[in-house]
């Protein structure tokens, strides 16, 4: 039997247990850390916002998102927390405030579209779900005027 290296990402600390990336390790996780060898690798998180790989597009515009802007993005935020939670590959590639539209990129296609939801759940307003052929891409709107 080969003993079991655990891999750790230099960037964001999540650790690959030999079965899986967890985001956030427990104390548990913490100490067998220490006492088993481990390789610095990047997580696919990682890898894909070095990559550039963007999966969504999530663009939040109208009024309401202009007179709303910072409870959208405190949204918007925990949002991506908990999908990094369930999904090491699921962050925030960039946010821009584009006239008073924010216009997020996530390297999750599922996160973006999971951020258009719960817009439209927290604030009503029009959404509109686009995926690209094979569901590989998904561009979102959501619109509150």
């Amino acid at each position: 039997m080969t003993k079991l290296t655990m891999k750790e990402c230099p960037r964001c600390g999540a650790v690959y247990d030999g079965h899986r990336w967890i985001p956030e390790p427990d104390d548990e996780l913490k100490r067998a850390l220490a006492k088993t060898p481990r390789e610095k690798r990047l997580c696919p998180g990682d890898v894909r916002l070095e990559k550039g790989q963007v999966e969504g597009v999530v663009t939040l515009k109208g009024g309401f998102m202009k007179s709303h802007r910072a409870e959208i993005a405190n949204l918007v935020n925990r949002v991506a927390r908990d999908g990094r939670r369930r999904n090491v590959s699921a962050r925030i590639f960039e946010i821009v405030d584009d006239n008073g539209q924010l216009v997020i990129e996530t390297t999750d296609e599922h996160l973006a579209e999971r951020m258009g939801k719960e817009v439209e759940k927290a604030f009503k307003g029009k959404l509109e779900i686009k995926w690209q052929e094979k569901d590989t891409f998904a561009r979102v709107l959501w619109q509150r005027d």
